[in-house]
């Protein structure tokens, strides 16, 4: 991925557990308390994380 791309980015996340597994190339990662981290090494931008969040905290940025 790179920056002409854009990329995603975590903004308000509950916990909610709806995007667990979703990611084909396992970018998304919980941190010790439950938030989701992703790895940008591994993201394609498939954006199948921000279709499936209910809470939009999951947002793609140009």
């Amino acid at each position: 991925m790179t920056e002409e791309e854009g990329y995603i980015v975590v903004l308000g996340c509950k916990k909610c557990g709806k995007c667990d597994n979703v990611c084909p190339t396992g970018a998304l990662q919980k941190d010790n308390n439950g938030m989701i981290k992703i790895d940008y090494d591994k993201c394609t931008l498939c954006m199948k994380c921000v279709e499936v969040c209910p809470n939009k905290a999951l947002v793609y940025m140009e």
